[in-house]
């Protein structure tokens, strides 16, 4: 059994790639999230351009992150799980490094194996890089190929998720625990899925799993 988890709306309650958007993006960056909700863009080339109209500095953004953190009930407990019945959890988002490394950071859980989008601060904003378990660079599918990557390392893999970007990997994990959006949209695919409000809830949905 190993876990895939997504971050911003499943680790933390809040959704910090949003609040950065909503503060610091200078430009219609609504307009992009738009068209990726619509189908016309992946996640990953709606973050790279999305990111692009934030001009801060990498330590204000990191600042402000800590100032913002709202981690979902009972993760601490759940990593505790975990380890102590050997469960191996991946973090894969398609958010950025910089601001989930902070909150691991603050958690005092930066040893946690985490795959998500690598960030580069320059004069023309943030520039973001999604590579896939080989190391080459994707703009699409990128939580997708991770969860392919881990069943080769494990029978069985349990995804948690909270929106429309963790569809796709979703529908191929083994089990489903999903709060947020994504109850809705798998229930539109007629896919099957346990919910869950905290990870209070989560380990308690583990010892069913075993």
């Amino acid at each position: 059994m190993i876990i895939q988890c997504d971050f911003d709306g499943t680790i933390t309650k809040n959704n910090l790639s949003v609040l950065l958007r909503e503060k610091y993006a200078c430009g219609n960056w609504r307009k992009i999230d738009v068209d990726y909700l619509h189908g016309r863009l992946t996640v990953e080339q709606s973050n790279q351009l999305q990111f692009t109209l934030i001009k801060e500095p990498e330590e204000k953004l990191q600042e402000f992150v800590r100032q913002h953190i709202e981690v979902r009930p009972g993760f601490a407990k759940f990593i505790s799980y975990c380890r102590k019945n050997g469960i191996p959890i991946v973090i894969v988002s398609s958010g950025l490094d910089f601001y989930i490394k902070t909150v691991l950071n603050y958690l005092a859980l930066s040893d946690l194996e985490l795959h998500c989008g690598q960030t580069c601060f320059g004069k023309d904003g943030i520039n973001i890089t999604y590579r896939d378990p080989k190391g080459e660079i994707i703009t699409e599918g990128f939580k997708r190929k991770y969860l392919t990557s881990l069943k080769k390392r494990d029978q069985s893999v349990i995804y948690l998720g909270d929106g429309l970007s963790d569809l796709e990997a979703a529908c191929l994990a083994d089990y489903i625990l999903a709060t947020g959006q994504l109850p809705e949209l798998l229930r539109a695919e007629s896919v099957h899925y346990h919910s869950f409000s905290d990870f209070h809830d989560v380990i308690r949905q583990l010892h069913l799993f075993k």
